[in-house]
């Protein structure tokens, strides 16, 4: 299987919702540099604990300008 690079000046990751399953996902992918946490968002925050874990190491949720309609 032949791997290809992501270019971080263009790709972003969304997830719908904030749990501990997109915490998780994201987190790694953040840790690994695969992508900054700049180019990764959440659409909700519904839960404060869950606010903050995405926080903690620098993904906030989108602006409804932001999410893609279609």
């Amino acid at each position: 299987m032949e791997t290809v690079p992501i270019s971080t000046d263009t790709y972003k990751l969304g997830f719908i919702g904030a749990g501990k399953m997109a915490e998780s996902i994201a987190r790694g992918i953040f840790r690994s540099g695969v992508l900054p946490p700049t180019r990764i968002s959440t659409a909700v925050h519904s839960n404060p604990l869950c606010r903050k874990a995405f926080e903690s190491f620098g993904v906030g949720p989108s602006r409804p300008s932001q999410r893609r309609r279609g």
